[in-house]
């Protein structure tokens, strides 16, 4: 049975026993229940992989030792009613729903079960609200602290009476309302930078004047209709040479605009050129061109000294982990962690 919890936590991660050890567990969220065990849900898609896992063993083996991290607790039922209707929570009980929210066109069995799977469709919802929680904590402690990485989460798709596109529960959306509301921030900056557009985080948050969305997104790709963000970059598959550039004047013009005091980075892996999903074929960027996007986004905003926090959001495939792992090494270096001169992916 689904059940919520407490949102945040303070302890996981191994016992810092030296200092720079004792700093990363300031900037990364993290929980080992973050890799989803999709075949007792009788799942085969390659969302799921365990990036957050793959990032800290590539960080494991620059550090000499496994980096501490903070474990987050599920999101609370009243924290996601902020931003979801009771009636769609409570749908989410149901695994009919979570049909719809997967694509699927299976039968279920009498008690929810998809062919082959031991647990029921609905309780994966279990799993979103751990990972949701973790995005809410990460918020918080770049607020105190500066930067932080959650190692999962950022469900853009859903929408505040809808589910879809894999995601369930808005935490982008959620940890936003959430900051505003504790009053840790006055004007708070979603960036958005998968290859789909964060079409239900716009929807969440429009209207708000003191939230700024910005979103660079496929032109081609899924969702063949968009939401309207603050700021909308949409990049043609001919146009993807200019990539870097269009992200990067936007952005800047966006921050000056907007001075935001808390960002949010939606740092979707899915543009890379390993990304195996069939519909992310209009955008192919190297890893070179993927790395100067995490460098110049967490150099922009550690400049301006303006806390971030990031959630991975899409990626698919078992190669993807590398994008995530230079945005997250780069907070890291920028959050005064020492690395030694043998580090990058190449």
């Amino acid at each position: 049975m689904t059940t919520f919890s407490t949102d945040s936590d303070c302890h996981g991660g191994p016992d810092p026993s030296r200092k720079r050890f004792a700093d990363t567990r300031r900037h990364l969220v993290f929980h080992p229940q973050y890799q989803t065990d999709l075949p007792a849900y009788g799942l085969n898609q390659p969302f799921a992989l365990d990036r957050g896992a793959m990032v800290l063993r590539r960080l494991t083996m620059e550090l000499g030792q496994t980096p501490a991290y903070e474990t987050p607790r599920p999101l609370e039922r009243q924290q996601v009613t902020r931003v979801h209707t009771e009636a769609y929570l409570e749908s989410l009980t149901q695994s009919s729903t979570w049909l719809e929210i997967f694509e699927l066109k299976e039968e279920l069995d009498a008690l929810g079960r998809l062919p082959g799977a031991v647990k029921p469709f609905h309780t994966i919802l279990d799993d979103f609200l751990l990972k949701a929680g973790g995005t809410l904590l990460s918020a918080r402690k770049a607020i105190a602290g500066g930067m932080c990485a959650n190692l999962g989460g950022g469900y853009h798709h859903a929408f505040p009476d809808q589910g879809r596109g894999f995601c369930a529960i808005n935490d982008v959306a959620i940890t936003v309302h959430e900051i505003l509301r504790e009053k840790l921030a006055e004007r708070v900056m979603v960036v958005d930078v998968d290859f789909h557009q964060g079409d239900g985080t716009a929807r969440c948050l429009a209207g708000r004047k003191d939230v700024y969305t910005f979103s660079i997104h496929s032109h081609e790709g899924w969702p063949e209709e968009k939401s309207v963000s603050n700021k909308d970059i949409a990049v043609a598959e001919k146009d993807q040479a200019r990539y870097l550039e269009m992200l990067q004047d936007g952005l800047a013009a966006s921050v000056q605009e907007f001075q935001p005091d808390f960002v949010l980075l939606v740092d979707g892996s899915d543009a890379y050129e390993k990304d195996v999903l069939p519909g992310t074929k209009f955008l192919k960027l190297p890893l070179s061109v993927m790395q100067k996007r995490s460098e110049f986004i967490i150099d922009l905003f550690a400049e301006r000294k303006t806390p971030l926090s990031l959630v991975f959001a899409g990626g698919y495939g078992p190669d993807v982990w590398e994008v995530h792992y230079h945005t997250v090494r780069q907070l890291l270096a920028r959050s005064g962690v020492t690395f030694g001169a043998a580090a990058r992916i190449t």
